[in-house]
């Protein structure tokens, strides 16, 4: 027979434990590098717009807010925020978080090529010293004419060293990372600007709409040139200094030569 039963206060008190709840999707991955981390062959650097259906998607994935998700319930005021945001704010976003992610992406390539090229490195090297060492050198190490065994174990380490150098190159050079990271920082200062703007906070708090659009503009130029500089109030600029008066120099007096003392002749010379 199945229990009716309302459960009592105490039960409801009770906490559930944090072993009973389902892990978390992320946690069920495996946390390897080459698992977690496949970059894609083509991924590109510019973002173009998409067609209005998957914009809509990517807008209610990237949590903006889309059109339809409001219907005919939006007000005027929201309709006009909206529209000034996806064209003077949305566009700078999307091309920041698609150059986040192609950054991203060219890094994990050379993190990938590197590890591979250097795993490859150290496994031809002990196999060609593995040979050497069995006596692989002379007639029993030939695979065409003199073309020995250990020779080209070494060419093919030379090469796969040589890829490796390059990628190391090219990461140090490109800077994939450093990208990643400054496209990441630009798209997401966007993000919050976004609903500043639409919360009317500050500094978007001002009741025309013109100037707020006019400050959203400027804000949007200011991340993406990277000279965002603190706002300070007027009443908390800091005070001029006053003059000091500096006290006169003091001029030391003159000091007037002393002449020299003739000498003194003794008696027998006079």
């Amino acid at each position: 027979m199945t229990d009716t039963r309302s459960p009592t206060p105490d039960a409801l008190s009770v906490p559930v434990s944090l072993s009973a709840a389902p892990p978390d999707v992320e946690d069920r991955r495996s946390k390897w590098f080459f698992l977690r981390r496949v970059p894609r062959r083509k991924l590109p650097r510019e973002w173009t717009r998409p067609s209005d259906e998957q914009y809509e998607r990517d807008l209610i994935e990237e949590g903006f807010i889309a059109p339809s998700m409001l219907g005919e319930g939006m007000s005027a005021e929201l309709a006009e925020d909206i529209r000034e945001l996806d064209q003077h704010l949305l566009p700078h976003f999307w091309r920041m978080n698609q150059q986040a992610k192609f950054f991203q992406n060219r890094f994990y390539q050379y993190q990938w090529a590197f590890i591979l090229a250097a795993f490859l490195t150290t496994a031809l090297a002990a196999v060609n010293v593995f040979l050497y060492a069995q006596g692989w050198t002379g007639q029993q190490g030939t695979i065409v004419g003199t073309l020995q065994w250990t020779e080209v174990l070494g060419f093919l380490t030379a090469v796969v060293s040589g890829i490796a150098a390059s990628v190391s190159f090219l990461d140090a050079n490109q800077t994939p990372q450093k990208r990643w990271y400054k496209a990441r920082v630009q798209a997401e200062t966007l993000r919050s600007m976004y609903f500043l703007f639409l919360a009317r906070q500050a500094p978007f708090d001002t009741p025309s709409q013109r100037e707020r659009v006019q400050r959203m503009r400027e804000k949007v130029i200011e991340v993406l040139r990277e000279t965002r500089l603190p706002e300070r109030p007027p009443s908390q600029e800091p005070a001029a200094m006053p003059e000091l008066e500096l006290p006169a120099p003091v001029v030391p007096p003159p000091v007037t030569p002393r002449r020299p003392r003739r000498p003194s002749t003794p008696d027998s010379d006079r």
